[in-house]
């Protein structure tokens, strides 16, 4: 992976969301990205 992502997503801040973001930034900093940006309001 080259360069950096973002990541939005929906809904408030339950643990379902946040474990699933966390498992987006692990596998993005894993694959190389250089940085993860969040959406301030989701989608």
């Amino acid at each position: 992976m080259k360069g950096n992502i973002i990541v939005g997503q929906s809904g408030g801040p339950t643990a379902a969301i946040n474990s699933s973001l966390a498992g987006v930034y692990r596998t993005a900093i894993d694959r190389g990205a250089k940085k993860v940006y969040g959406m301030r309001h989701g989608i």
